[in-house]
């Protein structure tokens, strides 16, 4: 069951505002063939200029890509918003949906994630995880399954079913991600070989390049053991992949620094693009095979 009237009412009260088209002008107010977006609430310019014939996207059509996805696993779902230059939407399907990666205090959970930019490119829809032990919300971006375009048209609410396919199929991924997560729990590496793999030592570097080094790798650790300590494993000089995949992307989500002071929401987005993030996945998946 789908709570959809929910769903559009988050949304609505999220995003209470349009993205208008306006025709930009050169010097002495020179007509121009481009045009600019920008919000009705704060008249914030939103992306680049784009061509008279870019139609952009509604918050209706936001709802509607919202309750297609919410759909997609039969179960109630919430949904939570953000707003990067372009919507964002994590729909959560129910706890029933719980994978156990370790013991009773590992375990992962469904999101489809969707981004829906002002870039002129199609919409991003992908099946992420959100890790209870660590509150990390990432995305295997790797398995190609887990991630699908959607192509802006007119109204997507006419295209419904189509939606409603596409999220069922990222949803039907949700086994697979599952396994390949448990291959890379049960793979054990050295902590100190994988971190540096990711993070190499320059020992040419200036002295504060290797101090900032040294303190990131300190950091490194330190979620690492914490996060032993939560899911009740063993210390050892080895850790599985899956665990250092999470204290990876979990130091670029919430300790990294950042300019300004942004949400949970804003860093998880950031992470999804760290090229360390990326390095990790890879690395991890390659080696639990």
């Amino acid at each position: 069951m789908t709570t959809t009237t929910s769903i559009a009412d988050t949304i609505q009260n999220a995003f209470n505002f349009s993205v208008d088209k306006y025709r930009l002008s050169g010097p002495d107010n020179m007509k121009t063939d481009h045009f600019g977006l920008f919000r009705s609430d704060n008249l914030e310019c939103v992306g680049n200029a784009v061509r008279k014939g870019y139609e952009p996207h509604t918050t209706d059509d936001i709802i509607a890509l919202a309750e297609a996805a919410a759909s997609a696993f039969d179960s109630e779902a919430t949904v939570h918003c953000n707003w990067r230059d372009g919507h964002y939407v994590s729909v959560a399907p129910s706890k029933e949906h719980r994978r156990a990666i370790y013991g009773e205090k590992d375990n992962i959970f469904p999101r489809l994630i969707i981004r829906a930019g002002y870039d002129g490119q199609a919409f991003n829809a992908c099946l992420g995880f959100y890790r209870d032990a660590c509150r990390n919300l990432a995305m295997l971006r790797s398995i190609t399954s887990t991630c699908a375009k959607i192509r802006h048209t007119h109204s997507l609410r006419g295209n419904m079913d189509d939606l409603k396919n596409t999220f069922a199929h990222l949803a039907a991924s949700w086994d697979g991600t599952v396994q390949s997560i448990q291959r890379m729990e049960e793979t054990k590496v050295d902590i100190k070989d994988f971190l540096l793999s990711i993070y190499p030592v320059n020992s040419e570097a200036s002295e504060s390049a290797q101090t900032r080094a040294q303190n990131r790798m300190e950091k490194l650790i330190t979620r690492l053991l914490r996060e032993k300590e939560v899911t009740g494993r063993p210390r050892s000089n080895q850790s599985s992949v899956w665990e250092l995949y999470n204290c990876i992307q979990g130091y670029v989500q919430h300790d990294k620094s950042r300019k300004g002071r942004i949400g949970e929401f804003d860093r998880a987005i950031l992470a999804f693009n760290d090229q360390d993030v990326k390095k990790a996945e890879e690395l991890a998946l390659s080696l639990a095979i």
